[in-house]
């Protein structure tokens, strides 16, 4: 019987010590969500490309940001107003394995990359990692939040995730977003 108690009382001190620890992952998976809800809503985007053939071009497009039901992944859907920024789509997240922000985006060309971030002070910073067994670039982007509505963007590539060469670098403001004002008070 004293054997039974005392695979009991183990048995419970792990229920809580389990319990405790999904508390507090649920707890840090809540902030870290939170943090992302500055991307919610539209913004317009000016890019410039540093380096190109065709020297530097600007690219003008609009980022509508919303959150998917149950409140976990952010959705960006990107539209661009020339042919070389056409239209993207992207998710933002939290994974509370890696302690990490996740970052999917695919182009409509096909391009998709897969980027883990961070989040220090008002900057944004996601890395891509090469594909194994590739010798692919690394890329990074660094958004650096201004205001409430505005932030910066810079991105940047390099062979080794050393030496970083800036390919684009921006601002976005945020669309101010109106509410409807009832007509029936207004007689």
């Amino acid at each position: 019987m004293a054997r039974l108690t005392r695979v009991s009382q183990i048995l419970l001190a792990a229920m809580v010590v389990s319990s405790f620890a999904a508390a507090q992952t649920t707890e840090t998976s809540s902030v870290a969500l939170e943090k992302l809800n500055y991307f919610v809503g539209t913004w317009t985007l000016e890019v410039h490309m540093k380096i190109s053939p065709f020297g530097s071009r600007a690219f003008f497009g609009v980022e509508h940001n919303e959150w998917m039901p149950g409140g976990f992944l952010l959705v960006s859907r990107q539209d661009g107003e020339t042919a070389a920024a056409s239209a993207g789509l992207a998710v933002m997240a939290y994974n509370t394995q890696e302690k990490s922000y996740t970052y999917h985006v695919v182009k409509d060309a096909g391009e998709a990359e897969d980027l883990s971030g961070s989040f220090v002070g008002d900057t944004w910073t996601w890395t891509s990692s090469p594909a194994a067994g590739k010798q692919a670039l690394q890329s990074r982007l660094v958004v650096q939040e201004i205001s409430p509505t505005s932030y910066t963007l810079k991105f940047e590539t390099s062979p080794e995730g050393r030496d970083w060469s800036t390919v684009m670098e921006g601002k976005a403001v945020k669309v101010a977003t109106r509410t409807r004002q009832d007509v029936a008070f207004l007689r």
